[in-house]
């Protein structure tokens, strides 16, 4: 549709312009080379609009040429007494956006003939431009421009239908162009000053700008997010240990699941192509490009799809993934805008910049994974049973997935290995079912109408693997009565009977438990604090555990009411530590629910465990205390 409009408003414009209004002043090689211009114009208009939606200059530049020439052949159609040939010697298409210098531009180089007037030989080169130049404003509710065309022009006789800017809508993670509403004041050099609509931020706006020929230029006031990371102190205890934060479309960074604590209001990443992204960090006062990854995700980020192709505009369906430790000190998002940009290799597998030490050593035939230091196998036993299991030099964790009253959950089908060969992680998804059928129902009878999925992370330079454990109730007509809800049970080869439990702070350290009975059941504190953030085996240097940040923690206890308690954390010295949102016969709602839990399961042997009774740190530092972020746009 935007081909055909664009095509006839060229053909419009070259038929009913002055062109044929005053032959008496145009020669006819004066009327053709102004015609030419015109079809650029609009040829470099369509090129912006086609870049614009899909972010690959190589399939827009295909179709604006084809525009370029049907544009070329109406003009035979208009004037075919002429006899016009043309040969189109040069097409140069081009832009550089999403800074406070952008532009839009074409040239284009032409040999052509009028037959019928005995013209032949004719040579025309011409070029078209517009420039945008976002300058400092005196106040932070007004953007002030500087708009220039083709030689430098001053281009003064926009009005508020040629400005549109992007505003952000978070109630449904899209961006929608709004055109200025206040005032609007051009001068005579090309300065605009316009009061900026209601929810666009002064120090971070985008807008664009579209000429009367149709060419689009999208500015932005910055071209890059600065990340200042305020790390705990008992960080520094663990300082190369990793943190994988996900970097959402809103603006919103995660681990495990929970929102990172933000100083301010969160700014959304632009609709760029994910081939202009680059990550910057300050690691020990170096700023150095980092490796980091883009993933598509569907269902709100909660259904993995796989690594993000270079030229995918970002949107609401893509994360920012990279990991950060304490010696990092910032993190910078930066774009670059140009139609040319290559997507650098630091978000591409490569064994000497990636930090993902795999080395083509995953076999995901097998269901091996491995990131150098932890080996993973993706495992479905004889009896269809899912299970991860983990090991890292002598020591082994097997963390079994999804079990609803005492009953494991099958699995019909081969876990999907979304990414392997990752830059900064793996992803692997698994949808568990029971022998109810397809709808989830357990062989008891007892909970029906219930779906899960599974979905598991290998991190670049860590000792544990992340789980995203999800279950979705659908609405119901029979009640749901269950007894045992464990969405992962964790077990140590070899046993080791000593276990280790936080059961609240003091002081902000854990106060510990050494789970010594047969059975112990960590639930919910009755003053409402939600203080079990991890369990583990401990033996010397070896063990294992699970650990979740305070989100996750909240989540365990989500079929709770107010006259019992269900949910807990269950460390039984019989050598299993499990997670366990219902432990007693408990009425589930027939209404549609949809629930998950997040976390870490930590294989360790001579490496970070989860706590160290000595020095009191430990891997649990990065679920009690996340780092906070001060986020600001700069140009």
């Amino acid at each position: 549709m935007v081909l055909i409009a664009a095509v006839v408003t060229t053909y419009s414009a070259i038929r009913y312009s002055s062109l044929q209004d005053q032959p008496q002043v145009l020669s006819a090689i004066d009327e053709t080379n102004l015609a030419l211009k015109q079809i650029l114009g609009f040829t470099v208009g369509y090129y912006g609009s086609v870049l614009k939606v899909t972010g690959n200059s190589s399939y827009a530049r295909t179709l604006a040429t084809n525009y370029l020439r049907s544009g070329l052949d109406n003009i035979g159609d208009i004037r075919p007494e002429w006899g016009p040939s043309f040969n189109v010697t040069t097409l140069a298409l081009s832009a550089d956006w999403f800074t406070n210098t952008s532009y839009s531009m074409g040239q284009i180089a032409v040999k052509y003939d009028l037959t019928g007037l005995g013209v032949s030989g004719i040579n025309y080169i011409t070029s078209c431009r517009l420039d945008v130049q976002i300058m400092n404003s005196n106040f932070s509710s007004q953007a002030r421009l500087g708009i220039f065309k083709d030689e430098n022009e001053s281009l003064i006789n926009l009005g508020k239908q040629n400005f549109k800017f992007y505003r952000y809508i978070y109630a449904n993670s899209t961006w929608e162009l709004v055109n200025p509403n206040g005032n609007l004041t051009s001068y005579a050099n090309g300065t605009y000053v316009i009061d900026l609509p209601s929810e666009v931020a002064g120090d971070s706006y985008v807008l664009q700008v579209e000429d009367s020929r149709g060419i689009v230029v999208t500015a932005s006031s910055f071209s890059r997010y600065s990340s200042t990371l305020a790390w705990n102190g008992n960080y520094f205890t663990i300082p190369n240990e990793n943190t994988v934060i996900e970097l959402l479309q809103n603006g919103t960074m995660r681990w495990l699941g929970q929102n990172l604590n933000l100083t301010q209001a969160t700014k959304p990443i632009p609709p760029i192509p994910v081939k202009a992204i680059h990550v910057n960090q300050t690691i020990s006062d170096v700023n150095q490009e980092v490796p980091f990854q883009t993933e598509d995700w569907a269902s709100e980020y909660r259904i993995p799809l796989g690594l993000t192709s270079n030229v995918t505009v970002f949107s609401n369906r893509q994360m920012i993934v990279f990991l950060a430790n304490s010696n990092v000190s910032k993190v910078t998002i930066w774009w670059d805008g140009r139609d040319t940009a290559n997507q650098t290799t630091y978000s591409k597998y490569n064994p000497s910049t990636s930090p993902f030490k795999n080395d083509n050593v995953d076999d995901v035939k097998n269901g091996f994974l491995s990131n150098g230091l932890l080996n993973l196998t993706v495992q479905i036993t004889g009896d269809n049973r899912f299970q991860v299991i983990s090991k890292i030099k002598t020591m082994t964790s097997t963390s079994e997935m999804m079990r609803i009253d005492n009953e494991r959950s099958w699995d019909y089908s081969s876990p999907s290995y979304v990414i392997h060969h990752g830059i900064v992680r793996d992803i692997v998804q698994e949808e568990p079912e029971w022998r109810g059928g397809p709808g989830g129902t357990t062989s008891t009878g007892t909970c029906p109408n219930v779906f899960a999925q599974v979905v598991i992370t290998l991190p670049a330079n860590a000792t544990y693997f992340t789980y995203q454990l999800r279950l979705m109730f659908l609405d119901s007509q029979q009640n749901r009565q269950i007894s045992d809800l464990c969405p992962i049970k964790l077990t140590t080869s070899p046993a080791i009977s000593q276990l280790q439990t936080e059961n609240g702070t003091l002081n902000g350290l854990p106060r510990v438990v050494d789970t010594i009975s047969s059975f112990n059941a960590f639930y919910n504190f009755s003053d409402g604090r939600w203080a079990h953030h991890w369990s583990q085996f401990i033996s010397g240097a070896k063990g294992a555990g699970i650990m979740f940040t305070d989100t996750a923690n909240q989540m365990l206890y989500i079929f709770d009411t107010p006259v019992g308690k269900t949910g807990a954390i269950k460390a039984d010295s019989a050598n299993k530590i499990e997670l366990l949102p219902v432990t007693n016969s408990t009425q589930l709602t027939t209404s549609a629910l949809d629930v998950t839990w997040h976390g870490a399961v930590v294989t360790f042997d001579n490496t970070t465990p989860i706590y160290q009774n000595s020095t009191n740190s430990g891997l649990w530092i990065t679920v009690e205390y996340p780092p906070t972020i001060t986020v600001t746009a700069e140009t």
